[in-house]
């Protein structure tokens, strides 16, 4: 995998306070969701449904993150995208300008809200379930290797 590495990529990052990256890590969907939120309270019977799309797709990538984390402590390999030439994960871990750029779009024109915002949950959500893709197989590929180890260890 050409992503994938067992030795961390940056080595800085590790060094980060953990609340430190906590907060920097909530602070991009807070930002994308809280737009989404005014909109959805401003003009509920046009805005709600892709508010609460935009609020489950955001959930998703959370879960997807943090299964991406687990399985990066349970196999020590970095299962992160890093450098992913792809217009569905471009926005990576900036997802918050995605949402102000729906934002933006938004109040210049309010009635394309939901449309913006059905498009961007989209993009999450295709983005989470591809880092939980992306888990599962580094998961079945430590398992497979682990398995393969024990067989060799047997043989001998």
């Amino acid at each position: 995998m050409p992503n994938a590495s067992p030795k961390p990529a940056n080595a800085a990052a590790l060094r980060r306070p953990p609340l430190a990256e906590a907060f920097r890590a909530a602070l991009g969907p807070l930002l994308t969701v809280s737009p989404a939120l005014l909109f959805a309270w401003w003009h509920p019977a046009q805005n709600a449904w892709a508010a609460l799309a935009l609020g489950i797709a955001l959930a998703l990538d959370a879960a997807a993150r943090l299964t991406v984390r687990l399985a990066q402590g349970r196999t020590g390999v970095d299962a992160e995208f890093r450098g992913v030439a792809s217009p569905l994960l471009m926005l990576g871990n900036a997802v918050w300008l995605g949402g102000l750029l729906v934002a933006l779009g938004a109040w210049l024109r309010p009635d394309l809200f939901p449309l913006l915002a059905s498009a961007l949950a989209g993009l999450v959500a295709m983005g989470a379930c591809a880092r939980l893709s992306l888990a599962r197989a580094v998961i079945a590929l430590d398992a497979a290797e682990r398995a393969a180890a024990q067989e060799k260890a047997r043989g001998r």
